[in-house]
C-alpha cells in the first residue's frame, strides 16, 4: 500500500470548492434579502409621505385642523400616527437585521464545516503516512 498525496490533494480542493460556492450563493443571497428589505423600506417611507397631506385634509375638514386651530384631538391623532409610523419602521428595520444576521451565522456554520473537514482530512492524511512508516518499520 503506497502513500498518495494526490487523493487528499483532491479532497482538499473538492473541499474548498464546496466551501467557495456555499459562500458566494450565502452572500447573494444575503444581498438580495438586503435589497429587498431597503425596497420595502423605501416604499413603507413613500406611503407614510403620501398619507401625512390625506390625513391633514381629513381633520381639516371637520374643523381640527389648519390655521389658528389648535385641536388636541387633532394634534393627539398625530401623535399616534407618529407613533404608529415609527414602530412600523422599527419593526422593518428589525426584519432587516435579523435576516442578515441569519446570513452571517450561515457564513459561520459554512466556514466551521469547512474548517472541521479540512481537519478531517489533515488526519486521515497523518494517519496513512503513519501507518505507511510503520508499515516501512515492520519491514525491517
Amino acid at each position: 500500500m503506497a502513500y498518495d498525496p494526490s487523493a487528499f490533494e483532491r479532497r482538499r480542493r473538492a473541499t474548498g470548492s464546496a466551501f467557495t460556492a456555499q459562500s458566494a450563493m450565502n452572500e447573494y443571497a444575503r444581498m438580495l434579502a438586503q435589497t429587498r428589505g431597503s425596497r420595502n423600506l423605501g416604499d413603507f417611507e413613500r406611503s407614510v409621505t403620501q398619507a401625512i397631506p390625506q390625513f391633514g385634509r381629513t381633520y381639516g375638514k371637520r374643523g381640527l385642523y389648519g390655521r389658528g386651530v389648535k385641536s388636541g384631538l387633532f394634534n393627539r391623532a398625530l401623535g399616534e400616527f407618529g407613533a404608529q409610523t415609527a414602530r412600523q419602521r422599527g419593526r422593518l428595520q428589525e426584519d432587516i437585521t435579523q435576516e442578515q444576521r441569519g446570513f452571517d451565522l450561515r457564513g459561520e456554520q459554512y466556514l466551521s464545516d469547512y474548517d472541521r473537514l479540512m481537519a478531517d482530512i489533515r488526519e486521515e492524511e497523518a494517519n496513512a503516512i503513519r501507518s505507511m512508516a510503520e508499515s516501512l518499520l515492520n519491514l525491517q
